[in-house]
């Protein structure tokens, strides 16, 4: 999952997106690359049919099998809060606008 982050960031990158803002509308300018980013936050995030998912599950009932009972809400915390921030990005790829472009005062 990270790889393919990574790679979908830098590959977004040499076509000018540099900011969160800059990726508005990239669904309608580069429409598989966004459904590819939205899997991968959606991975991270947790959502169930994908690996994310498996991985918290496992590791949850593993704490929870050997005893460390405080560790499991402790991580079901931090995957909600990771969960709003993972989800922002396909959020913001699929149907933000794009960015205004802001001009300097006419002189």
């Amino acid at each position: 999952m990270t790889i393919d982050a990574f790679a979908i960031v830098s590959a977004l990158r040499q076509s000018r997106v540099k900011y969160i803002a800059d990726l508005g509308a990239l669904a309608k300018t580069n429409p598989i690359s966004a459904i590819t980013f939205s899997i991968t936050m959606f991975s991270y995030a947790g959502i169930p049919p994908l690996a994310g998912f498996c991985s918290k599950f496992y590791l949850f009932f593993a704490a929870l099998g050997c005893g460390a009972y405080f560790l499991a809400p402790v991580g079901i915390v931090t995957s909600v809060i990771g969960r709003w921030a993972a989800g922002r990005l396909p959020r913001v790829s699929q149907f933000g606008g794009p960015k205004a472009v802001l001009r300097g005062p006419d002189t």
